[in-house]
């Protein structure tokens, strides 16, 4: 700290500017104070947690259950050590773990205790008894565990659609020339579907029309010294993952600044093995950064009456990782801010077609969800303008095609 220059700078301030001074100084150190007193709290209770969190999980360790999106194996493992911040598990050569594992324990008097853990590290061990693999873990929250739990269930749909190729659009971004066409028909061996766009303004309207998944900047090298170019790319859907094709690592740089999910060098383009791990990897990196469900939750306002379909929509979209709130009419939803929902589910009855019609003009930014008793309200649901109808009582595969086709339906505000 220079206390000659702050000296000095007081010096040339008047003493009304000094009073205020004085007073903003003091506000600063009571902050600082407030912030101090409330770290202090936060690490008195993570403190706290990780003692209980040691003391729940002493015992005897049974066995450790992966617990990845529709497999659960059990593999053989030994407690190597305990600290407040994790414990370090011995497991064999077999694991190959998702982000959580379930660890059981049996504690004093045969009582059963389950945890989770997220693997945070992993390194082969081997001497003259064997090899064997070490992993460490570390406790987490109902809420880590719920978002974990949905960001692998995510990655796994997307893995199998690409594996599928089932509903994968692919735009080729790039003028027709002879390397771009062989590019584009080597993609269309693999059973995507591809389309071939000149210019980055078309292919980023032509992205939100057919909702495309993934793009293939065919020249990226030329977009990455073209600053109207790469603002027109930063305007791209956000269920667009894309790839760039570069000449060198400074192009490359400057497109991954600018929100490129993947760059590939021209080089490698050309082999197979390296263009479809850059499509995986774009697409499943894109998926992860942009985590809408996960970075917050997903709000949902259902305006309904009944208890019992309320009950049931709300078990489904919870498991969605989903936040749901009711109100009984549309004029008590008309009370809510237009941004404040991701999504409405409003009940239909085949006669209130102006409620729905009054929810779908304030919510203009979010689908308007109806729920029908009966399955001829849907097409009349459908003529109000409504973005979907759900029959109910719901179908859990029925819920789910809703909420996919939400994700790439929603309008602009």
């Amino acid at each position: 700290m220079n206390l000659s220059k702050i000296e000095n700078i007081l010096n040339r301030c008047d003493l009304s500017e000094l009073v205020e001074i004085e007073k903003i100084v003091q506000k600063l150190i009571e902050d600082k104070k407030s912030a101090s007193n409330t770290s202090g709290e936060e690490q008195g209770c993570q403190r706290r947690r990780e003692q209980r969190f040691q003391t729940n999980i002493l015992g005897t360790l049974l066995r450790i259950t992966d617990v990845r999106p529709g497999e659960r194996k059990e593999y053989s493992v030994t407690l190597k050590d305990i600290s407040q911040s994790g414990m370090c598990l011995n497991v064999d050569m077999n694991f190959v773990p998702s982000r959580l594992v379930e660890v059981v324990f049996a504690g004093p008097g045969g009582k059963i205790k389950r945890s989770y853990l997220e693997v945070v590290r992993m390194r082969k061990m081997t001497n003259q008894d064997g090899s064997w693999l070490e992993v460490g873990c570390r406790a987490v929250t109902d809420e880590e565990v719920r978002r974990t739990r949905l960001q692998e269930d995510q990655i796994a749909k997307m893995r199998s659609k690409m594996h599928n190729r089932h509903g994968i659009i692919i735009l080729a971004v790039g003028p027709e020339t002879e390397e771009n066409n062989k590019l584009i028909e080597r993609i269309k061996l693999e059973s995507y579907q591809v389309r071939q766009i000149t210019g980055i303004v078309p292919a980023m309207e032509s992205a939100r029309k057919i909702t495309a998944q993934l793009a293939i900047l065919c020249n990226g090298s030329e977009i990455s010294n073209d600053h109207k170019l790469l603002a027109e790319l930063a305007k791209a859907p956000s269920s667009l993952a894309i790839v760039a094709i570069v000449d060198n690592n400074e192009d490359r740089f400057a497109l991954l600044e600018a929100g490129v999910d993947e760059c590939l060098k021209t080089k490698d383009s050309e082999k197979d093995d390296f263009l479809f791990y850059a499509i995986e990897r774009a697409m499943v990196g894109h998926l992860l950064r942009q985590g809408k469900s996960l970075s917050s939750t997903t709000k949902t306002l259902i305006v309904s009456i009944d208890n019992t379909k309320i009950n049931l929509i709300t078990y489904q979209l919870e498991g969605h990782g989903y936040e749901c709130q009711n109100v009984d009419t549309a004029e008590e939803a008309l009370r809510f801010e237009n941004d404040q929902f991701d999504m409405v589910l409003a009940e239909y009855d085949g006669h209130n077609g102006d409620e729905i019609k009054k929810l779908i003009e304030y919510f203009a930014g979010s689908p308007v969800i109806a729920m029908c008793d009966e399955i001829s309200y849907g097409p009349r649901a459908l003529a109000t303008g409504v973005a979907n109808y759900l029959n109910m009582p719901p179908n859990k595969d029925d819920v789910r095609m809703i909420l996919e086709s939400c994700e790439h339906n929603k309008q602009p505000v």
